[in-house]
């Protein structure tokens, strides 16, 4: 009998033994879901504060598009009958539209990306903003080769009284078409990097800087939730 209640309780003990692994690994699964869990959310928490940022600033820079679109409308119907200054003010005007477009759109992109999906799902969008906003920030960009010479002529008569293309045309006009000349070379450049990225990584960076700083920590911060996730 002695024997027989010796082995009953080394069968309890095992079992209880059993019982004790089993209830510690629940634990220990629950805790390793919380700690991953907790993490995701501090991860899509930033990356939302980040997207949230740069969608704020679309909306900025929107409503000073809007008033330069404005004042650019008011000059060139002022000074309709004077070509140079109806051509300066209509491309300003049209730039602006353009721009605002540009940055309406990036605003939209950005509402559109949905933190309750998976997060591929808002890699993809945020994938997808960024595209958009490196080929409209070069494209909005490149004209400023000539743009600035343009927005001067438009500043200079309206603030100052003073019609810089009538004062010196031969200035304007060789400027201008040394920017038209370094807007080519920038184009080429630019395609020349989009197929063949430069090994300096200083030049990665300011390439990767042409999607806004906030939209690249967006994209780091969901990058690391993914990877964490597949650990």
């Amino acid at each position: 009998m002695e024997l027989d209640d010796l082995k009953s309780a080394w069968r309890r003990l095992d079992s209880d033994l059993d019982a004790a692994w089993t209830h510690f690994d629940l634990r220990a699964d629950g805790v390793e879901a919380l700690a991953l869990q907790t993490r995701r959310d501090r991860g899509l928490d930033r990356s939302r504060a980040s997207l949230r940022r740069f969608g704020l600033a679309q909306l900025l820079e929107m409503a000073i598009w809007i008033a330069m679109v404005v004042i650019a409308a008011s000059f060139w119907f002022d000074h309709r009958g004077t070509p140079h200054l109806l051509a300066a003010g209509l491309v300003l005007h049209v730039y602006g539209i353009v721009a605002i477009w540009a940055s309406v759109t990036r605003a939209l992109l950005v509402a559109r990306v949905y933190y309750t999906a998976p997060v591929l799902d808002i890699q993809r969008r945020v994938a997808r903003l960024r595209r958009f906003t490196t080929v409209t920030t070069v494209a909005l960009g490149l004209p400023w080769w000539c743009l600035w010479l343009v927005a001067t002529i438009v500043g200079a008569k309206l603030w100052l009284g003073v019609d810089l293309y009538a004062a010196a045309p031969t200035w304007i006009v060789a400027t201008l078409a040394f920017g038209a000349v370094a807007m080519a070379g920038s184009v080429w450049l630019a395609v020349r990097w989009a197929k063949h990225p430069p090994a300096n990584p200083r030049l990665r960076a300011m390439i990767d800087d042409l999607a806004g700083c906030n939209l690249q920590r967006a994209r780091r911060q969901l990058a690391e939730i993914e990877h964490f996730e597949r650990e």
